[in-house]
């Protein structure tokens, strides 16, 4: 019995191991994968449609009930460069102080703002009550 076991740990294991080799080299990939513009987007068409429930979650927001439009934080639509996820310097254009500060704390580095910010679904933050003396 204990053989048994054994090689099914084994196989377990081995299973494990392949999966996370083939798996996470082609989670690097997509992360790095440059976004494909849209090219051809039909006369009278906007963001929302195609992208109706995230045009509702940004619509929702307070870029949209600031009126930033999509094209603010991803760039034209059919240009070469338009960013599916905005760089860290695309948000310093209008949230400088936050930015900076997000920059000044080691514990943020290497993060960006949509790493705690969901894109289109974020709220302001609630300033905290003072602590009572």
């Amino acid at each position: 019995m204990n053989s048994f076991c054994a090689r099914v740990f084994g196989l377990t294991l081995l299973v494990f191991l392949v999966l996370a080799i083939a798996v996470q080299p082609a989670i690097a990939q997509q992360d790095q994968a440059p976004h494909v513009y849209h090219r051809g987007i039909p006369a009278g068409d906007t963001c929302s449609s195609c992208h109706k429930v995230i045009y509702d979650q940004w619509k929702a927001s307070p870029h949209g009930a600031n009126s930033v439009e999509c094209t603010v934080c991803h760039g034209e639509t059919t240009s070469r460069d338009f960013a599916g996820m905005p760089a860290l310097s695309t948000c310093d254009t209008c949230h400088t102080d936050q930015v900076a500060q997000l920059k000044s704390d080691p514990f943020m580095k290497g993060k960006t703002c949509v790493s705690c910010h969901q894109a289109h679904t974020f709220v302001e933050h609630k300033k905290a009550a003072p602590a009572a003396k």
